[in-house]
């Protein structure tokens, strides 16, 4: 009976050990990001607090399946691919994860709210990690299609980086703060310093997010290399 643990089927584990199913398990760790990455988004669309929680279980489960694949990796007898690439991939999805999780801990530790620019870079990011689950989704039955998802991925860090540098453009513009100080308005030290605070608030924030898009080119990187490996 198929799934019958006989000796036989011992016997033949111990001469052909079966090779885990590394595929399904690295899609299984491209669900958890993108998921994250969803929620990341209905938060900064909504600015509601509860919408971001759900990060909290996302990258600890991105943990706890990078920590359980890797164990199986450490005993497995053969991979469908080179082991070292199998290492970089189980390793590399769940880095952006725990920037998702960070992103949303400081708007709130910071009391920042969301704005157009944070939105604009989220809604990137989270095209870059539905390209990210459907490339590496290919890699079992059609990885010379993948390699199309790994420059969509890519991509996505050169838009990011244009709406970060537009975002610090706005950030940084001062002009009406120096008018009302040299007019001496009423209120005006104080404002100027309250916009300052916001600045060093709101520039940590962007730049989380321009970090999780370099994550994200890794992974596309390291998806790009295996298709290259297997095609």
């Amino acid at each position: 009976m198929s799934g019958t643990n006989t000796p036989f089927t011992k016997m033949l584990d111990n001469v052909f050990p079966r090779v885990p199913p590394f595929f399904k398990y690295i899609d299984e760790q491209c669900a958890v990001l993108l998921q994250s990455y969803e929620q990341l988004v209905e938060y900064l669309e909504s600015g509601d607090s509860a919408k971001g929680k759900g990060l909290i279980a996302c990258d600890k489960e991105a943990q706890d399946l990078k920590t359980k694949h890797l164990d199986i990796l450490s005993n497995a007898f053969s991979t469908p691919m080179d082991r070292e690439d199998v290492y970089r991939s189980l390793t590399i999805l769940d880095v952006p994860v725990s920037s998702a999780l960070i992103t949303f801990e400081e708007m709130e530790g910071l009391r920042v709210k969301t704005d157009k620019y944070c939105l604009e870079m989220g809604i990137l990011l989270r095209e870059a990690a539905a390209a990210l689950k459907r490339g590496y989704s290919k890699l079992d039955s059609d990885p010379a299609a993948a390699d199309a998802d790994a420059q969509t991925a890519r991509s996505c860090r050169g838009t990011i980086d244009k709406a970060y540098r537009r975002a610090l453009a706005e950030l940084y513009t001062i002009d009406e703060d120096i008018k009302k100080l040299e007019a001496h308005a009423s209120g005006a030290e104080t404002q100027a310093i309250s916009h300052v605070v916001d600045m060093l608030k709101r520039r940590e924030i962007y730049r989380h997010l321009h970090v999780a898009s370099r994550q994200m080119t890794d992974a596309a990187d390291v998806l790009h290399g295996i298709v290259i490996q297997l095609t």
